[in-house]
Parts: structure tokens; sequence; C-alpha cells
């Protein structure tokens, strides 16, 4: 650490709408001042180092608002083979699976990600007997790219203790017409027994795992990330919670952690703040809490307004996935308590839903200043847009979905409710801002994946993924909400997210500049210095 200056002529501070040329001057962990390009070297900055960068972008890094630190993490690792959105049918990623488990014959599991139901054409939902013929002899753990969804062989059926009987809070153990388990199960609820078991690794490992994950995000120039799995006050999660903890004392994170724990089943959180107060430590905070509203439309279980047009027998399936007025009640004693609230919300009926919520807490607790937020907004109702400055509630989106889901919802939601899908443009319209984030490891973590998607609706190859190209965003509002707007939602204005003096210095430098290169090299472009905090970790 110490000072020195980093100098470019396109520095993207995040207050204006495009970069200019500036320098910017850095004293131990912060920001000093944001100077002319062609300062003076006199005897204020005579003996600072000087890095000019030429015309590569400066900005502020990355903050991630929405991502799965600890699933992500293990997904990012060696122990899984990540490459199952590959399989475009379920025989394909069986056998991709299959290859995986010959390579690693030590692992007592075999874990998989990334298969998606979007991907197989009418293929149906996948079971057990693929996997059983092809790996019968361990337990195959296999989320789906939407995390709300596992597909299991009878091995690990077995192992995870699945009860086809179990009484649950939402979620579906899926049977065959016997009744016997599929292999299949739906939701989070349905899901817990055997994402137990997916994530249980030695102490030792786990720590591989972070410490190789904060490098990554390093890489990718990512200052902020969070663990939104809404995981409950339980031992299990204190030890797991630990090893992060343990990690920043001893070695020290590469970024912002920011945890967001169970609020469905709790009006009384003195476990949350035990929690927090035990979680204090330099980089990794408990930082509110987070509930689901609804799944995801691609198994029907996104809660709409009016009935799908591809199953028009039902609005979503087992839904809401918690009583409505329990909800109520735990998020009026959520935010009376101070604690924000974060609350996951696919499809048009629990967007409302989530806003009706949120304004019952706002009469009851009055202006809390809290910011709760709605993630994912996949599809909205026009008379909703104007609820979320009026409520003063977060829209935090991911951008990078839009490819994902394929055109899929024109299907299942129609035309004219898929005009608002995924409706970046028009809530930055309403709203006046936005939280970006991945999702991961729903979707990869790469920023640069994340910001081309943004600012073109169109996927990998090229080709627009919407019916509504008109909803993509310009670079300088994709790139604010991809920090400053991030930045809100963690409640770290003030220290992050964008270049001025007395915040921190979390700085990066890109390979170019992100407002002058054709958008087609946009997902080329790479993090070559990283500052974090003052000091140069890539």
């Amino acid at each position: 650490m110490g000072k020195f200056i980093l100098r470019s002529k396109a520095v993207f501070t995040g207050l204006e709408d495009f970069p200019r040329p500036a320098a910017i001057a850095v004293v131990d962990k912060k920001i000093q001042a944001v100077l002319p390009w062609d300062f003076q070297r006199d005897k204020d900055y005579a003996d600072w180092p000087l890095y000019d960068h030429g015309e590569k972008m400066i900005m502020s890094s990355f903050l991630d608002a929405h991502t799965h630190l600890f699933s992500g993490a293990i997904d990012g690792s060696r122990y899984v083979c990540s490459d199952l959105g590959k399989g475009r049918s379920q025989a394909e990623c069986v056998k991709i699976i299959k290859e995986f488990a010959d390579a690693h014959p030590d692992y007592k599991r075999i874990r998989g990600s990334g298969w998606f139901i979007t991907n197989w054409g009418d293929e149906p939902l996948p079971d057990k007997r693929l996997l059983d013929e092809a790996i019968p002899d361990r337990p195959v753990y296999l989320f789906c790219a939407d995390c709300h969804s596992m597909w299991l062989n009878s091995r690990a059926l077995e192992e995870a203790g699945i009860d086809p009987d179990r009484k649950m809070d939402n979620g579906v153990n899926v049977k065959f017409e016997n009744g016997e388990l599929s292999g299949l199960l739906l939701e989070p609820a349905a899901c817990e027994p055997a994402q137990k078991k997916y994530m249980e690794f030695s102490e030792e490992e786990m720590l591989e795992i972070h410490r190789n994950f904060q490098d990554v995000l390093a890489d990718y120039g990512i200052a902020a990330a969070s663990e939104m799995f809404a995981d409950d006050y339980t031992e299990e999660t204190m030890k797991k919670y630990d090893i992060l903890k343990k990690l920043d004392e001893e070695e020290g994170l590469k970024a912002q952690i920011f945890s967001y724990m169970k609020l469905f089943g709790y009006t009384e959180f003195s476990k949350y703040f035990k929690f927090q107060k035990h979680f204090d430590s330099p980089h990794f905070y408990i930082a509110g809490v987070k509930g689901f509203i609804d799944g995801v439309t691609e198994t029907y279980t996104g809660l709409l307004l009016e009935p799908y047009t591809d199953k028009p027998e039902t609005c979503g399936e087992g839904l809401p996935l918690w009583p409505e007025r329990k909800m109520k009640k735990e998020i009026i004693a959520a935010n009376k308590a101070g604690i924000q609230v974060r609350l996951h919300c696919i499809a048009d009926g629990s967007v409302r839903m989530a806003l009706d919520l949120f304004e019952k807490s706002a009469e009851v607790n009055g202006e809390h200043g809290l910011r709760n937020t709605i993630e994912h907004i996949e599809n909205i109702h026009p008379d909703t847009l104007d609820r979320f400055a009026e409520l003063d509630v977060i829209p935090s989106v991911q951008p990078y979905h839009v490819t994902l889901a394929a055109n899929g919802k024109v299907n299942q939601i129609g035309e004219k409710r898929a005009r608002l899908q995924w409706p970046f443009r028009t809530l930055l319209e309403h709203e006046g801002a936005l939280a970006l984030g991945t999702d991961y490891p729903v979707v990869t973590i790469d920023p640069f994946t994340t910001i081309y998607a943004a600012v073109t609706r169109r996927d990998d190859d090229g080709k627009l993924t919407s019916t509504n190209p008109w909803e993509k965003i310009s670079m300088a509002d994709t790139l604010k909400a991809y920090t400053s707007g991030a930045a809100r939602v963690y409640h770290v204005e003030d220290s992050m997210g964008t270049l001025e003096p007395g915040k921190m210095a979390d700085i990066i430098v890109l390979s170019g500049d992100l407002f002058e290169v054709d958008k087609e090299e946009i997902r080329g472009m790479k993090v070559e210095a990283n500052y974090f905090e003052g000091e140069k970790i890539r």
C-alpha cells in the first residue's frame, strides 16, 4: 500500500455517463483525490509513483449484487462437474457426468451443476433411471442451473435420506406413478437434505475451495459478492460460515462478502443478531434476510397473476412458497428490528405480492431506510412499475438470465406479457436505479458476459434472446448498476461504488475502454490490474 497515482485517458468515476482523462491519487486504503490527467507533479505529488495506463479504462471495482457464494465456490472447484449446461438432453447430461465420475474414481460423491430443462427442447423432466445405469455405485447429486431443482440417483436418494412422504413448507419430491421417488427434487425445501450432502466437505477442502474462489473474484475485479441462499440459524450454518471468517482473519479475503439469512419462519430475530455479532470480521458480514415467494417459470413454480399460456390450469403450482399472512408478519418484524429484506420474485404475481408486503411494512414501521429489494423480476405487470420508487424498493436484476432462458418465456406467458420480460430499461426509467448481479452459479460470474447481455440482449452467439430488445440498457447505466447500484443494496455507498475522494481504493484497470470497443469485443475484455482497499491483488 502507501501512496500512488493511477492515470488514464479513460477514467469512469461512476459520477458521469462517460469516461474522461483523469488521475486517481491513492493513500493507503482510500482515494485521496481525483486529479486532472495533466496534474502538476509539484511538491504534493513529486515523489508519488505514477502508473499511466494510456487509454485503458479505469473504473470502480465490480460489486455483484446477487451471488450464492458458498455453492458457487464449490461449483467452481475441482470437485464439481460444471459442464452439464452443454448437455442438450437428459442422455447427454448423463454421458457428461459419467465421464467426470470415471475421471475421479476417488470421489465418494459425484457432484454436477448446470443442467437446464430449457436446453432440452420438448424432453420431459429427468429422473434417476439413466443415472442409476451410468453410476450405480456412488451417490450422484446434480444441481439445475436455476438452483431450484436437484436430480439424484438412487444412491444419493438413500444417502440423503429423502423421505417420499416428508412434510415440507414448500417444494416437491417428484414420484413415479407407483409412488416411488423419481430422483427429481423441486424447490429449496425439497432439495435441502440433498444440498447438505452436496455441500459436505472437510475443513481443509473448504478452505482450499474458498481460497481458490477468492482468486476468481480477484481475477474478475469483483470487490463485493453475497451469499443469498437464506441459510437457517443452525450450528451447521455457523460451522460453514466459520470457514470464511477464519480465512478472512488469518489470510484476508479479496472482496467484501455480505450474507443474507433465513426470513421465513421468524418474527423474533435474536438468532440473527447472534450470527451478526459473531461474523463481524473485516470482510464478511451478516447483512440481512431473504425469502422466496415463488420458484421459476420453467417448472411452473413462478407465481403469475394470470394462468400460464401453455398450462392454463395454473398460475403457478404450490404457490406462494410460504403463506402470505406469515410473510407479512415476518417482513414487518424484520424491518422493525432494523433488518433489510430481500425477496426472490420471478413472475408478475410474486413481484406484486412482494411490493404489497413491503407497503404493509412501511405503513407499520414508517420510513426505515433499509432498502428492501426484489430479486430477479423476470416479468412484471405495467401497473406495478411505479411502486418501486414510491416504496424505495430496489430492483435487483441479472442480465445474463435473458440468454439462459432462450426465449422460453414467450411460450409460457404469451407475447403480451413477454413484452415486459426482464424489463431492465423500463425498471430503470420508473425506479431511477438498478442493482445488477449474476446469480452465480446459476450463470457465470464473469462481469463482461453480464455487461454484454445487458447492453445487447444477445446470447453468446450474438443472437437476440428476447422479444423485447428495446429493454437493453446503456453502458453507463450498466456499469453504474454494477457498482454504485449494488453498493446501495449492500448499504456501502459511502465507501464503495464510485471513484471519489474518501472512498475505498477498490479500483480496476481494464484491457480496453468499454465505451469504445465494438460490442462483440466486450466479452473478451479482461481486468489487467485490480486494487482492493489500495493493495494491488492482480
